[in-house]
């Protein structure tokens, strides 16, 4: 790859989204139940949530792939240009 030319674009963006959510949504998950299994400790499983949240947009962005505003070069993608 010469000076000046971009690098090759990923056709599936939003994997590592998907692994580090649900990583830190189950990671988390176990962690709160074997934490303290009689009670419910309300700030891991707002962690969760968020994981799972995180998840689910990397699944959306799987599914969905490149959209218009993802430019190669950061930022948007202003009218095509």
């Amino acid at each position: 790859m010469s000076y000046g030319q971009a690098a090759p674009r990923k056709k599936r963006p939003g994997i590592w989204l998907m692994l580090i959510g649900g990583l830190l949504a189950v990671g988390f998950a176990i962690f709160a139940l074997l934490a303290s299994p009689d009670s419910s400790p309300g700030p891991l499983w707002i962690v969760v949530g968020w994981g799972v949240l995180v998840f689910l947009y990397g699944l959306y962005r799987v599914v969905k792939g490149p959209s218009s505003l993802d430019h190669r070069r950061g930022g948007t993608d202003a009218n095509g240009r």
